[in-house]
């Protein structure tokens, strides 16, 4: 009798567990998120309507801190982007168990298929989880980056990055400026600004060029060039030679690689199998 009623709990939690599992993989649950969704991004999109004012320093300071300062003092125009974040939260969940089980149902199956066959079959899945490590990994940034003010930077003047020994020093700007002759407004403007930088670290000496499509990444720290002087060739008003840098250390970096990796292999595997085994 006490076996029985122990035995009854137990049978009793486990399905439970098991109805709540098929409840969030179901695929009627995706289509419901997936419109709702799509309302919520509606509604955000009128939200954001002349107020990215409110969202723009999430870039800056992380969502922990924004949540406590833009985000609870201006509810009314933030709130969607509250539950968006809760949507695509149960997005993941829901793609993670319909995920699982589809490839737990494939290792059942695996007797069925031929080994070329069954390797294939794996794409799509893999793909999915490819999304959640790279969602998880915007989540990651958000949460816990740690972003500092901007940094200015003027030649011969060393900066040293936060908790190492690295020293950062720009030794000059050399942009490439406009050359053509069919927009006067442009002429001798600069297209690119590209910073010539040299970081000593300890022993060790490297140089660096610093643009706005490749930033410079030191000891976990992002540098991204956010503004620069002087903007013409003659320099106009302001001839003196700076350049501004966001610094950021960014925890969810790696995972987004991860996450980049994994879909590309998911991708090829797919197309391998459409072009390859599919065809023959």
């Amino acid at each position: 009798m006490l076996e029985l009623a122990v035995s009854q709990p137990n049978k009793s939690a486990s399905s439970v567990v098991r109805l709540v599992w098929n409840k969030l993989g179901s695929i009627h649950l995706t289509v419901i998120l997936c419109l709702l969704l799509t309302a919520d991004l509606t509604i955000g999109y009128i939200c954001l309507n002349r107020r990215t004012i409110l969202f723009a320093p999430l870039n800056d300071i992380g969502l922990a801190t924004w949540i406590q300062t833009y985000g609870k003092s201006n509810l009314v125009y933030t709130m969607w982007f509250f539950v968006l974040l809760g949507l695509l939260t149960l997005l993941c969940v829901n793609t993670f168990v319909c995920t699982t089980d589809r490839v737990v149902s494939l290792i059942a199956r695996r007797r069925h298929f031929r080994p070329r066959r069954l390797f294939f079959k794996f794409a799509p899945h893999i793909m999915h989880y490819a999304m959640i490590i790279i969602l998880g990994g915007y989540l990651c940034s958000y949460l816990f980056s740690q972003v500092l003010i901007t940094r200015t930077l003027i030649p011969d003047v060393p900066f040293n990055l936060p908790g190492t020994d690295a020293r950062i020093t720009l030794i000059e700007l050399d942009p490439l400026y406009y050359k053509g002759d069919r927009l006067p407004a442009f002429e001798d403007r600069v297209l690119q600004p590209r910073a010539k930088l040299q970081i000593m670290d300890g022993d060790r000496q490297q140089s660096a060029m610093l643009t706005y499509n490749r930033p410079l990444r030191c000891h976990g720290y992002s540098m991204f060039l956010k503004d620069f002087n002087p903007k013409r060739k003659d320099g106009g008003m302001n001839r003196k030679v700076r350049i501004d840098l966001t610094i950021r250390k960014d925890p969810g970096v790696m995972l987004y690689l991860a996450g980049i990796i994994l879909f590309t292999v998911g991708m090829a595997m797919y197309l391998a199998e459409w072009m390859v085994v599919r065809k023959g």
